[in-house]
């Protein structure tokens, strides 16, 4: 594979018709790798570098991709990127995220974003200052927003179809064998990861839960490391509710034979039904099953102007080179702080036995580490 090669002269003066492919450079070469396969089907963006710390996979990246491969974020930044797409281990991500925004470059970041909801409100003046002086924005990975299924679960509750929620339900069963750890070893720790299976497998689908479920106003959650050997769990149940009185589930676990990821709403009006791909829950087919034959005229009304975009990466990629220089961001730094309190109120459930209130007070004493005291 080749791309443009980012050292070549720059092109002359775009015009409106045929504006310059914004240059992207990807930082990481784990779930960097599908990073780099969805940049292939972005329209107006084109990545142009890779870093990887790790000499060997440094140079295997460089030749499989054809494109210069660096061994830093200092030197991508040198080769004059418009964007820099992280792929880093969780631990790194703040100092990253800001030393990019304060270089004038845009910035989409992997999941978790920050190691805290402290650290989404320290970025908040950061973010706000490089909008207004550079025009370089922040874009959170929150993939399983984009899929067919789910953009009708959403359109139905934008637009009043659903009724209130009775009950909701999301599984995460995946599967994580020890090879997968010692590939690398900051998996599995509070201090590289970040935490286990809550912030790094089952974050997208209890995003994607609450997205069209509803927020969660209380969480009571229990946890325990029952797969692997490692710091952080491997497993986790909780029961949650929505400020309108709808009752949730949540189980996660690396311990499945077979993978698979599932999400069930039981609305008032309707039953939705997510597809059980362990890593594209979002893609259809999903069912609904309407209560009554109004809400499906209701519901076939309000998907007759949805155009189904690309799914996963690659959708939420597109909507954010199509926002572009100053249109609504598809996921925002908002919307990533909502799924980190989530997770730090989880985690601090778990560790008292006691339920927690969402959204988080501001003088929360977990708001600044979800991690274990030290």
């Amino acid at each position: 594979m080749s791309g443009p090669d980012p050292t070549s002269p720059a092109p002359g003066p775009a015009t409106p018709s045929t504006p310059s492919p914004l240059r992207v450079g990807v930082v990481g070469t784990g779930i960097g790798q599908l990073h780099l396969l969805c940049w292939l089907e972005v329209t107006g963006a084109d990545a142009v570098a890779i870093a990887e710390v790790d000499p060997e996979r440094r140079e295997r990246a460089g030749r499989d991709w054809g494109l210069p491969a660096v061994a830093s974020l200092d030197e991508l930044l040198d080769l004059g990127v418009d964007v820099v797409d992280l792929c880093t281990p969780p631990g790194l991500h703040e100092e990253q995220i800001v030393r990019c925004l304060e270089a004038g470059v845009h910035v989409i970041c992997e999941k978790p974003l920050v190691a805290s909801v402290a650290a989404c409100d320290r970025l908040d003046e950061v973010v706000a200052r490089a909008e207004a002086e550079r025009g370089a924005r922040l874009l959170p990975i929150q993939q399983y927003r984009f899929g067919s299924g789910a953009a009708r679960a959403r359109a139905l509750v934008e637009a009043g179809i659903t009724g209130r929620l009775y009950t909701a339900s999301s599984s995460t069963w995946w599967r994580r064998d020890p090879p997968h750890y010692a590939e690398a070893p900051w998996r599995g720790t509070w201090s590289g990861a970040l935490g286990g299976t809550l912030v790094n497998h089952a974050i997208h689908l209890h995003d994607l839960l609450t997205w069209i479920g509803g927020p969660l106003v209380e969480v009571d959650a229990r946890v325990a490391t029952r797969v692997n050997d490692t710091e952080a769990e491997d497993c986790a149940v909780a029961i949650g509710r929505t400020a309108d009185g709808g009752l949730v589930t949540l189980n996660a676990t690396t311990g499945a034979a077979t993978e698979s990821s599932r999400l069930v709403w039981h609305f008032e009006h309707v039953t939705i039904e997510s597809g059980t791909e362990a890593y594209d829950p979002g893609r259809g087919p999903w069912h609904f099953d309407f209560r009554d034959p109004a809400a499906a005229e209701r519901a076939e009304a309000a998907w007759a102007g949805l155009v189904d975009g690309p799914p996963l990466y690659t959708g939420q990629l597109q909507a954010f080179v199509d926002a572009l220089p100053d249109g609504d961001l598809p996921v925002t730094l908002d919307d990533a702080r909502a799924t980190l309190e989530l997770v730090t109120a989880l985690y601090t459930s778990a560790r008292t036995g006691a339920p927690e209130i969402l959204p988080l007070p501001a003088d929360h004493p977990a708001r600044g580490s979800w991690s274990p005291p030290t």
